[in-house]
């Protein structure tokens, strides 16, 4: 199972669930398993041996939960990927483990193509959330007074910042973007920084969060 390219560790505190997603994950051959952990402090032990690019990562586990474990890992490995697996979309779970910076959040119950296209896109630079987790965010979590405002500000945004919004949105990262919209690299990211700069945000993932709960974008 390490014969692939994408090295992958699975954090979860069910052993029939970690065995389950290998066999799962073991069909990609752009991915391989390189190890497993039952809670936070395990993975935390883990890490620094195997360096994977990405972790699937649960959220309530005994010891040290994925919102900690996650944090804690991102502080010593910043170039480390992480996508939380929950079994329920929660609000406070998903606000709490994108504060700790993971760059994907699905569910457990996910088919394997999500589960590809999710490892995909963060691998390659972009984020990914499940259409469950996207209705969560967008549900109820603004005032209308507060959208509306939010609502005003987008009109601010020139037509080429609204296009690249989309595609960010969609998972695509910057190389991607540029070959999409025909531009170079450095002007998507020129784009990007202005995005951040009207919306207040300082990365990638909590400018899509800003646009899920705004509405800013579809989500087709």
């Amino acid at each position: 199972m390490e014969n692939g390219n994408t090295k992958i560790v699975i954090v979860d505190d069910h052993k029939i669930f970690r065995d389950g997603l290998m066999l799962l994950l073991d069909k990609f051959d752009f991915a391989s398993v390189v190890g497993e952990a039952s809670n936070g402090e395990e993975f935390l032990e883990l890490i620094g041996k195997e360096l994977p690019e990405i972790v699937l990562m649960d959220i309530n586990m005994p010891k040290m939960n994925g919102i900690e474990a996650s944090r804690l890992a991102l502080q010593k490995y910043p170039a480390i990927k992480i996508i939380a697996l929950t079994s329920f979309a929660d609000d406070e779970y998903i606000e709490q483990m994108i504060s700790a910076g993971v760059e994907g959040y699905m569910l457990k119950r996910s088919d394997i193509e999500d589960f590809e296209k999710a490892i995909k896109r963060v691998a390659e630079g972009g984020s990914y959330f499940s259409e469950e987790i996207i209705k969560v965010i967008t549900r109820n979590l603004y005032k209308n007074k507060e959208h509306r405002s939010v609502t005003d500000q987008y009109t601010s945004f020139t037509e080429r910042e609204k296009q690249i919004l989309q595609l960010i949105c969609n998972g695509l990262n910057n190389d991607q973007i540029a070959e999409k919209v025909f531009l170079s690299t450095k002007t998507v990211e020129k784009h990007k920084s202005s995005l951040f700069q009207k919306t207040g945000t300082f990365n990638t993932v909590n400018l899509v969060i800003y646009a899920f709960k705004n509405q800013l974008v579809s989500f087709d």
